[in-house]
């Protein structure tokens, strides 16, 4: 029997943007109220955060990240421990961001 082509499939999974480890506290907006959280990494596509729900499937969320600013993303998943969001503000202020955290923490 064939077996799978490990390449392949780790190809599949890969992320478009890289992600880079950070602990950084933040807020996000839901639209009602700011919760306090943590950003636990980020990309150019997303970000991780610690923080209890729940939150809306797809639902539009704000994030305020320090002196970088405030930055429109939604829902991508979430569990009792984590939320998961995908960037609909400018990729390129984005990657500002994802950098100086990078860079500054």
């Amino acid at each position: 029997m064939k077996q799978p082509d490990t390449n392949l499939q780790k190809d599949q999974y890969q992320r478009e943007y890289e992600r880079r480890e950070v602990l950084v506290e933040t807020r996000i907006f839901d639209g009602d109220k700011w919760h306090e959280c943590r950003i636990v990494n980020i990309s150019v596509g997303g970000a991780k955060f610690s923080i209890s729900g729940p939150f809306i499937q797809n639902g539009a969320l704000l994030v305020s990240i320090g002196g970088f600013g405030e930055f429109s993303c939604v829902v991508a998943w979430q569990t009792s421990e984590g939320l998961g969001v995908k960037f609909t503000h400018n990729p390129a202020e984005i990657a500002e961001v994802v950098m100086g955290l990078a860079m500054y923490g």
